[in-house]
């Protein structure tokens, strides 16, 4: 199973809640970084459709022939990618809560708008942001709690409970300042490159694909969502009335297990 991170980069250690999932499940768990996430190195110029080389590079370092994938929010539009350009080794995907090709989340209204400002300052002036990160990531160190109470304006009752959690904020808070450790770029060009033009077209995604999404997503609307699935010629689509944009913990064993009966197949 291999997991592609959202905006913040990969979990730097797995909870109690994953662990036991994994072992139920009887699966390997690999986070994938992407380029200028953690210890990763940058890639300048990149598409995500140039992601699943990356992938294949890695399967075949760790001798996997066929696995699964899953993404999350920004990781997502990679997870469909690897759909797209693998399916015969890429062989259950799923992507949950993910960005959309239709609009970038900084050009709509219904995103919080400290937020949907931040994302529209980093299209428009990248290099100005990436030097105002590395004083915020000073404030962010000393104040990590901070970090969580900035995500939850305007969040969801049910994702600032998830976030109000005490292992859910702390492995939220911890992801981000390890992947900002060396600067915010590699956040900043992952977001840029969910605006470009993702380098396919989803009906080009022949592999099948597992979308879930909450219904009260504040980062990606869920009219979004339902086009992707449309577009796609192979979907299965689950959608959750009564949740936001950080549901992927709270649904673990639905979205990991589906991957499982997928790949059984």
């Amino acid at each position: 199973m291999l997991y592609l991170h959202g905006a913040i980069g990969t979990p730097v250690r797995r909870t109690p809640e994953l662990e036991a999932l994994i072992e139920r499940l009887g699966i390997r768990y690999i986070a994938v970084n992407r380029p200028g996430f953690g210890g990763s190195d940058p890639s300048p110029g990149r598409r995500i459709a140039d992601f699943p080389a990356d992938v294949e590079c890695l399967a075949d370092r760790l001798g996997l022939e066929r696995f699964a994938v899953v993404g999350v929010s920004a990781g997502g539009p990679y997870a469909i990618a690897c759909a797209r350009a693998l399916p015969d080794r890429a062989a259950a995907t799923a992507a949950v809560s993910s960005v959309s090709p239709l609009c970038a989340p900084h050009a709509g209204r219904w995103m919080p708008a400290h937020l949907r400002f931040a994302l529209r300052a980093m299209v428009r002036r990248p290099d100005l942001v990436a030097r105002g990160g590395a004083r915020a990531m000073r404030l962010a160190e000393r104040r990590p709690d901070a970090l969580t109470r900035l995500a939850s304006l305007g969040a969801t009752p049910a994702d600032r409970q998830l976030l109000a959690a005490s292992e859910g904020g702390t492995v939220a808070i911890e992801s981000f300042l390890a992947t900002a450790a060396g600067g915010v770029r590699g956040m900043i060009d992952d977001y840029l490159t969910c605006c470009a033009a993702w380098g396919f077209h989803l009906r080009e995604v022949l592999g099948e694909v597992h979308l879930w999404h909450g219904e009260q997503d504040r980062f990606v609307p869920v009219e979004h969502a339902r086009a992707v699935a449309a577009a796609l010629p192979r979907c299965q689509a689950r959608f959750d009335a009564d949740d936001g944009h950080f549901f992927f913990r709270r649904r673990l064993e639905d979205v990991l297990g589906s991957l499982v009966a997928a790949l059984a197949h």
